[in-house]
C-alpha cells in the first residue's frame, strides 16, 4: 500500500467494526495496482524465511565469503586466481580511467 491508504481504527461492536471494514475494504481494494497481493505473498515468505534461518542459527546468503567478481563486461572471474582476471583487466582499467566506478 502506499502512504495514506492505510486505514485503522475501532468500533464498539462485532457488526459495526465489520460494516467500517467492508466500506474500507470496497475504497480500497480497487485502487490496489495489479499484482499487490502477489508481491506481498512474496516478501512475507522471503521474510519468513530469513527469520527462519537466524533461528536456525545458519549463515544468510550475504554472510558467505566469496572471491568472486564481476568485470564491467559482465564476466565473472576469481580474484583469487590472478590467471583469470587477465582477460578483464583491459576493461577494468578503461572503466577506472573514464570514471565507471570507484576504485576501493
Amino acid at each position: 500500500m502506499k502512504p495514506g491508504q492505510h486505514r485503522s481504527g475501532s468500533a464498539e461492536t462485532f457488526e459495526a467494526a465489520r460494516d467500517a471494514f467492508e466500506q474500507a475494504r470496497s475504497v480500497i481494494l480497487p485502487a490496489l495496482p495489479a499484482g499487490a497481493f502477489d508481491e506481498w505473498r512474496r516478501d512475507h515468505d522471503w521474510r519468513a524465511d530469513l527469520n527462519a534461518r537466524r533461528a536456525r542459527g545458519e549463515k544468510l546468503w550475504t554472510e558467505f565469503p566469496s572471491s568472486l567478481m564481476r568485470c564491467v563486461c559482465c564476466g565473472v572471474f576469481d580474484s583469487h586466481k590472478p590467471a583469470e582476471s587477465y582477460d578483464h583487466r583491459p576493461h577494468i582499467y578503461a572503466a577506472q580511467n573514464h570514471g565507471g566506478f570507484p576504485i576501493r
